[in-house]
């Protein structure tokens, strides 16, 4: 684990086997647990906005998307900027929740998106359980029905494709509401 500063934003990079360990504590806490993607353009982005600053620092936990992250910040080694690459983290933590026959629910913001996020997820383990499934395209209308859907169903596992900030804002504003161990 090393520590990462950037553009004032605060989080801990951890190789993916540290963070496969900790996704693994937040299976059997008992509480949702969030687990988000950072990209270089995230970080600026929330280091221009107070709020999605908020957002981003009250993730448990930040996976770096970008090697670029690993290079500003001067803890870019050879191991780390190929787990990044591979995309090692996400595709690892499927094959966890796979094995483990753990509910997972999606959510996007469009049909195109869910179905990519289909499609991609069957790539990488055809035997997913993903038994629930959420489309929000109009977020004015609230998220009331979403958290319902979700409770109803009580997944372990919430994977979500919706573009930043919407996604951080959802989790940080329904994380008290929502029966789940990860999102």
């Amino acid at each position: 684990m090393r520590k990462i500063n950037l553009l004032g934003i605060q989080f801990q990079d951890y190789t993916t086997r540290e963070a496969l360990k900790i996704a693994n504590q937040y299976m059997n806490n008992g509480a949702l647990n969030t687990i988000s993607f950072v990209s270089t353009q995230i970080l600026v982005e929330a280091g221009e906005h107070e709020q999605q600053k908020e957002w981003i620092e009250n993730v448990d936990l930040l996976i770096c998307d970008e090697p670029d992250i690993l290079h500003a910040s001067g803890n870019a080694t050879r191991n780390r900027v190929k787990e990044i690459e591979g995309g090692e983290f996400a595709k690892e933590l499927i094959h966890r929740i796979a094995r483990n026959r753990k509910k997972v629910f999606l959510l996007a913001d469009s049909d195109k998106r869910m179905e990519q996020l289909k499609t991609e997820l069957s790539m990488i383990r055809d035997d997913l359980r993903m038994e629930g499934e959420y489309v929000l395209a109009d977020f004015s209308k609230g998220t009331e029905a979403l958290v319902n859907e979700i409770n109803d169903l009580v997944p372990s596992v919430i994977i979500s494709r919706f573009p930043y900030p919407i996604q951080e804002q959802l989790m940080f504003e329904n994380r008290k509401m929502i029966n789940a161990d990860i999102w």
